[in-house]
């Protein structure tokens, strides 16, 4: 009996000594075929021990015990949990998963896998955002999504222009985006480091579900956060390096420039000639006030952890960008762009039927803004030199007026900075498995400030100013939302049905304080530049403001019958306080189907075919971002007297429609999905038929009205776009040293305006000598160029006196055969609209070097030349127009003398120049270092270290800059779309760069 009790006391203090004894485990991962699988993830459960497979499959897991788990995972293969026995290495072969295979897609409200989805939604990762060096993740989204059309700008911090599926709205065409279920209007906010990927909703149905903010699109943005059973990760993402203007336009030169102004003498019956002996200067204006190697640099740093009921991200970023622009001399303070960013998420398991969340995104932007002289150096004559020898501005004798390039860009000194706050908190309560409740509230609230001071200074006797002037204005921007959201998702044998209901409430504030005056002495310090200090009887002040408030009631069903045929109906009832009370609400409903023909029997086994669906879609959206008249209709004031006293009054001078409401937009969409060869090849076509009706836009009153406005905004009309998209990926995976994939995906755009009320329209947009550029009427496209068609040149003086008219002169066209050229004779000219857009690219990866180019282009749209048509006097020329020019005996005849002659300078086809383009958007090469190289010692878990170039290439026919032309969102709207005059260009960009994570 003693013996035994002595045995038993000795298991028991033994058995924790054995028990706590551990091993290290190694082994590798492999797919069906036995092909290694790198990135795959084993984790011992239960405990804190990891590793994630190297590029050979290989894992090792420290300090495992014998009777532990671990469990394998990689995305599109059934996870596996493996026993650790006594044996140190193991092979695991993972199968396929059907259902991994799908990829789940966030949609509004929720998400959904790929194969059920009946829309048409494109889908762009994270990592493919930061693979190009933008401060705006849309713009490195451009040519990489079929229907997507988006035009840069050059200007630092600057947002770009993105239409989905061509013009939404003529007033306001920008897409509505959701960020982790925020709602917001721009994510300028929004680091691409942080991005876990990016979903845009195209069609009707798939966006019907946001209503009245859904007519131009929508982007649904998930950002990375923690993941379960991963401890802590930290990574950071950097690169460095600069800007090169590339295209600068090629300008005469003074020998070439006083021979083109010799003959513009000429030609205008004058012998004031100009002789080279008296010039010496020869300046290049861009060279004057171009940079020639602007930096760019962006860091980032990021911290996801996880717990067993808990998940947090938490991020920090600063981002850098020199403009173009020669600036920050004299009073200048430069053209530059900084950002700081932050953000923080956090989501917890309180217990199994409860859990909450939230997160917070914090930005601090600043610019050093400057004058764009642009245009100037375009015009200004080389004959005289930015300084003159005893250093001060030069300005030009004898030819005309023109301003000093230099120094517009040097006697201007503005700064802005805003910060920005988006805060979202939320609670899950699911009673049982099927049923969840979400209540989420979010707030969104942006200050900005900025000021804009020139000094008192001569140039000439055109450019200066007599007194300084300093103008201060500052904004707040405060939004929030409410929503309740509940979803029952259950499955009954072969029928899958989700249900959603949902209520919200959204309030979106504004308001703008500006106030200048003149007279305010600049000391170099910026804190001394308030209104106070100036001439008190100078002073003007002015505010605005918007309130609104939108409710609305929606519903989704999602159905599928034996993964094989698709349902889904969106209803949406939104009401806004913008609108009389007679049309404040509408309802937006919307239906997709579809049938996944590759699950039917007679396709199950195909050896060629692994997915195939045919879907359809219609659907209903609203747009509430319109402008009204009626809220700045002008008024006249008066002084009146009654009697003694006096009082002010004022009287209606304009008129305007007080029943304007939402836009409509009415879409429906067809398409095919497919899946070949192994899901190698992967593609999908879709055919649009989108239609805005009751689209707001001004149109032409009759003069006998009284009103002192010659233009009545209201809902004027309707217009058309329709296409067909087409997106082909092709990825083959030859072995564990290489592998490769090709995408590429073209768009047709045809965009028609197919009714204005009263058969009536609007001369719109910049234009010389009372002659508008653009014309919005029936039967023409958005923003089409209007104007006279180039008959040819006029080659001798019968001619000329026929035309009444000189030689050298444009002969335009009589399309009215009346014999005169009149306001009849007008006709369209061209669209900044393309006809066509697309890109394509590939990627390379051979062991631990990554390759990848991207390329893109547009074709079939216009640009209109306003920089070369804005002639009044001696501006300069370009080198194209002096070498094609018509001169006496040449007989050309598409190009004219040298002249500013106003016949010649009113809208013409030869200032509408082709828009085609072909781009290299981006290249990298990359070489991957895996922490496993340092074996047990790794201080990392993968390090990549690369070079990127950023369009080094465009190749285009177009006398400007850069065929894209008003690429930002604020640059006055699709009506001036496609007219270049002093638009900031696009530059190339190099970067050496860095990503890491331990």
């Amino acid at each position: 009996m003693k013996n035994k009790l002595l045995l038993i006391f000795a298991f028991l203090i033994l058995n924790p000594v054995f028990a706590q004894q551990t091993k290290t485990i190694s082994g590798q991962i492999l797919d069906p075929q036995g092909m290694p699988l790198p990135g795959a993830e084993v984790k011992v459960i239960d405990k804190n021990i990891f590793d994630i497979t190297d590029f050979d499959g290989n894992f090792t897991l420290e300090k495992v015990e014998v009777g532990d788990v671990f469990r394998v995972t990689f995305l599109g293969f059934e996870a596996q949990e493996i026993n650790v026995g006594n044996q140190n290495e193991y092979t695991v072969n993972l199968t396929e998963s059907a259902a991994e295979l799908s990829e789940v897609v966030v949609v509004g409200y929720g998400t959904q896998q790929k194969q059920d989805i009946t829309g048409s939604i494109a889908i762009v990762e994270g990592e493919e955002l930061t693979k190009q060096p933008n401060v705006n993740p849309i713009s490195s989204v451009q040519g990489k999504v079929a229907g997507v059309n988006i035009t840069n700008s050059g200007r630092p911090g600057a947002s770009p222009n993105i239409k989905i599926r061509g013009v939404g709205s003529v007033s306001n065409a920008s897409p509505l985006y959701v960020v982790d279920g925020v709602l917001t209007d721009n994510i300028d906010y929004l680091n691409s480091a942080d991005i876990k990927s990016l979903n845009i909703l195209k069609d009707a149905s798939s966006a019907a579900i946001y209503g009245i903010r859904a007519a131009n699109g929508v982007i649904v943005i998930e950002t990375k956060s923690g993941k379960r059973g991963e401890g802590v990760s930290v990574g950071y993402d950097g690169y460095t390096g600069f800007k090169q203007v590339t295209n600068i336009p090629d300008l005469v030169n003074t020998g070439q420039y006083i021979e083109l102004y010799n003959e513009k003498q000429a030609f205008e019956g004058s012998t004031n000639f100009l002789s080279p002996n008296d010039y010496s200067a020869d300046t290049d204006w861009f060279d004057e006030i171009l940079k020639e190697t602007p930096m760019i640099t962006s860091h980032n740093l990021s911290v996801a952890g996880s717990s067993e009921k808990t998940n947090y991200y938490v991020s920090l970023g600063y981002f850098s960008e020199d403009g173009i622009l020669d600036a920050g001399k004299n009073i200048n303070s430069g053209n530059d762009f900084t950002r700081v960013t932050g953000r923080l998420s956090l989501d917890t398991e309180l217990n199994d039927y409860f859990s909450l969340g939230g997160s917070v995104a914090y930005t601090d932007s600043r610019s050093n803004d400057s004058n764009e002289p642009f245009y100037q150096a375009y015009i200004a004559p080389p004959l005289f030199n930015a300084f003159k020898e005893d250093g001060s501005y030069g300005s030009p004798q004898g030819v005309g007026d023109f301003a000093n390039p230099r120094g517009t860009l040097d006697f201007f000194r503005g700064k802005s900075d805003g910060q920005r706050v988006l805060a979202n908190v939320y609670a899950e309560i699911n009673p049982i498995e099927s049923l969840q409740f979400r209540i989420s509230f979010s707030g969104d609230n942006t200050d900005t400030k900025a000021f804009r001071y020139t000094p008192e200074y001569r140039i000439s006797t055109t450019q200066g100013s007599d007194l300084s002037s300093l103008t201060r204005s500052s904004a707040e921007r405060e939004n929030w939302l409410w929503e309740n959201i509940i979803t029952w998702d259950e499955t009954f044998g072969k029928h899958d049905i989700t249900i959603l209901g949902g209520f919200s409430q959204e309030e979106r504030s504004f308001y703008r304080l500006e106030g200048s005056a003149n007279g305010v002495e600049y000391n170099g310090n910026d804190a001394v530049l308030y209104l106070d200090l100036g001439d008190v009887d100078s002073e003007s002040l002015s505010d605005e403001g918007s309130k609104t408030r939108f409710e609305s009631l929606f519903a989704r069903i999602q159905y599928k019958l034996d993964n094989k045929y698709l349902m889904n109906a969106t209803v949406r009832r939104d009401g806004s306080s913008s609108f009389p009370s007679e049309n404040n609400t509408e309802i937006f409903p919307s239906v997709g189907l579809g049938w996944i023909v590759s699950n039917e029997n007679f396709l199950n086994n195909s050896d060629i075919i692994n997915t195939l669906k045919l879907k359809g879609s219609w659907g209903r959206l609203g747009n509430a971002s319109v402008p009204r008249g009626f809220d700045i209709t002008a008024t006249n004031p008066d002084i009146y007297f009654f009697g003694e006293r006096s009082a002010i009054s004022r009287s209606i001078s304009e008129f305007s429609d007080p029943s304007i409401f939402w836009e409509m937009v009415e879409e429906y969409d067809l398409g095919v999905e497919f899946a070949l060869f192994n899901q190698k090849l992967n593609g999908e076509v879709n055919y649009y038929n989108r239609e805005t009706q009751d689209a707001v836009f001004s149109i032409s009153q009759l003069a006998s009205s009284g009103a002192t406005n010659t233009n009545l905004l209201t809902n004027a009309g309707s217009f058309r776009n329709s296409g067909v998209e087409v997106s082909l990926n092709w990825s083959n995976y030859i072995n564990d040293d290489f592998s490769y994939s090709l995408y590429g995906n073209v768009t047709t755009i045809n965009n028609e305006i197919t009714e204005v009320i009263g058969s009536s329209f609007l001369n719109t947009g910049p234009g010389l000598f009372g002659n508008p550029i653009v014309r919005l009427e029936k039967g023409s496209e958005i923003g089409a160029y209007y104007g006279y068609q180039v008959d040819g040149v006029i080659q001798n003086q019968a001619e000329a006196d026929e035309l009444g008219s000189r030689v050298g002169a444009f002969r335009f066209a009589d399309l009215n055969g009346d014999g005169q050229i009149g306001e009849d004779d007008k006709t369209f000219l061209g669209s900044p609209i393309p006809d066509y857009t697309y890109g394509f690219g590939f990627n390379i990866e051979y062991k631990q070097i990554d390759f990848s180019m991207d390329f893109q282009g547009v074709t079939g749209n216009e640009i209109y030349n306003f920089n070369r048509n804005s002639r009044f006097g001696n501006e300069s020329w370009d080198l194209d127009f002096y070498e094609n020019r018509w001169t006496p005996g040449s007989q050309v005849n598409d190009y004219p003398a040298p002249n500013s002659d106003q016949n010649s300078s009113r809208p013409s086809s030869f200032y509408v120049e082709e828009g085609d383009y072909f781009r290299i958007r981006n290249i990298q090469l990359g070489y991957s270092i895996p922490g496993s190289i340092l074996r047990n010692n790794a201080l990392w878990q993968d390090l990549t270290v690369y070079v990127n170039a950023q369009n080094p290439f465009t190749s285009f026919e177009y006398n400007g800059f850069s065929p894209e032309v008003n690429g930002e969102v604020n640059d006055g709207g699709i009506v001036v779309a496609g007219i270049d005059r002093n638009v900031y260009p696009l530059s190339a960009t190099y970067n050496l760069g860095l990503r890491i994570n331990f």
